[in-house]
């Protein structure tokens, strides 16, 4: 099987998505998340309007940790100036992008992490390999979330960790560090990252007290878990 380039490190190792608040950030920080994430997606619950997520991106930079700008289907010159005006040095793109868009926004200085978004039964390496080949080459992370057709993600969905087991052990699994999304919890993290051999994770609702709204013990409880699982993965750290 031929293999697709080599991906990037990731910028994160363990991210919580859709913050709303400054306590959220916080959270975050003091359970050793090394980044947030801010939504801008309308049709969200957690979605954010500039003012809040300025104020939330500089308190993660205070912090000490990364701030990302998830966008969906956004004009890449909108998705530039939202994340300059907040003060982002990272965007997810996480809907139908096309991969000049990524390559626009990698040239106007932004790291570029993108959401593949795969079927959430057992895949082969080929069928993996073609969806993440394409972003590779633009030099993108790459988040694996489940497909969740327009809801464009967050619905906690869980993919079939194995599969991308199997495809990140087809060649060396230092040329495939990726990060896992969808169906995380601190119940599911060690098993999700022994499974697949994620090199980091990424979690919405799977740290929430009800929908929107985070829980500072579920995100503790859930980045313990995962530091603990991410130390025992035979991926190496940096």
């Amino acid at each position: 099987m031929p293999c697709c380039p080599s991906l990037p490190t990731p910028p994160f190792r363990i991210k919580v998505c859709g913050v709303r608040t400054v306590e959220d950030v916080r959270a975050t920080a003091s359970a050793g998340g090394d980044a947030v994430g801010l939504n801008f997606y309308p049709p969200s619950v957690r979605s954010l309007d500039r003012s809040t997520a300025r104020e939330l991106a500089a308190e993660a930079e205070r912090l000490g940790i990364c701030a990302v700008g998830l966008f969906v289907n956004e004009p890449p010159e909108a998705i530039a100036e939202t994340a300059a005006e907040v003060g982002l040095r990272a965007v997810q793109l996480h809907g139908d992008e096309a991969v000049e868009d990524a390559a626009q926004l990698a040239a106007d200085g932004f790291a570029i992490v993108r959401a593949v978004r795969l079927p959430c039964g057992p895949l082969t390496g080929d069928a993996i390999d073609a969806l993440v080949a394409p972003w590779a080459e633009a030099g993108c992370t790459v988040l694996f979330d489940a497909d969740a057709g327009a809801a464009y993600g967050g619905r906690g969905l869980r993919l079939d960790w194995p599969s991308l087991r199997r495809w990140l052990d087809s060649e060396p699994a230092t040329a495939r560090p990726f990060v896992l999304a969808g169906g995380l919890a601190a119940e599911t993290v060690a098993e999700a990252v022994a499974a697949s051999g994620a090199w980091g994770v990424d979690v919405a609702s799977g740290v929430e007290a009800s929908r929107g709204i985070k829980s500072p013990e579920r995100i503790s409880e859930f980045a313990r878990r995962a530091r603990g699982a991410l130390a025992s993965s035979s991926l190496p750290s940096s």
